[in-house]
């Protein structure tokens, strides 16, 4: 079942938060940046709720102008993790793809949608932000 969300219109959409669920895969497909979340998504809380059916999900960004214009940043520590006096990282964008080859598994918080834009908020042993210049976001559950 396909659901479509337009960021680009007068009223901007309630989008359903896949919150701690792992994204195994991320793809980049011309105007589209893929996230393929993990298999029975449906044992976490979020998506109980939400979709208890569903077995899996893709959600799929549509660029809303370049293909490719986002921003990921990377929390960083000098020492030990989460210290006061860390900060955010800008990471290349090629960093993307390479963001569920870690040790520790990618997972989707939350998100903020404004006119055209979306920001990420996801974790991987530290927080990742991905900031994105979106028209549409489609979520394929699969059942």
């Amino acid at each position: 079942m396909k659901e479509v969300y337009y960021l680009n219109r007068d009223a901007l959409p309630n989008m359903p938060i896949p919150h701690d669920c792992v994204i195994q895969t991320i793809r980049l497909n011309g105007q589209y940046m893929e996230f393929l979340f993990e298999d029975d998504i449906s044992d976490r809380d979020s998506i109980q709720y939400l979709k208890p059916e569903a077995k899996s999900l893709i959600i799929r960004y549509h660029f809303a102008y370049d293909a490719g214009d986002y921003s990921i940043y990377r929390w960083v520590t000098p020492g030990r993790p989460f210290r006061k006096d860390g900060h955010f990282q800008c990471l290349d964008p090629s960093e993307l793809v390479k963001l569920t080859e870690g040790k520790r598994p990618l997972e989707y918080l939350s998100h903020n949608v404004g006119y055209c834009s979306i920001i990420l908020k996801l974790f991987s042993g530290v927080p990742i932000i991905l900031d994105a210049e979106i028209d549409s976001v489609e979520y394929e559950w699969i059942c």
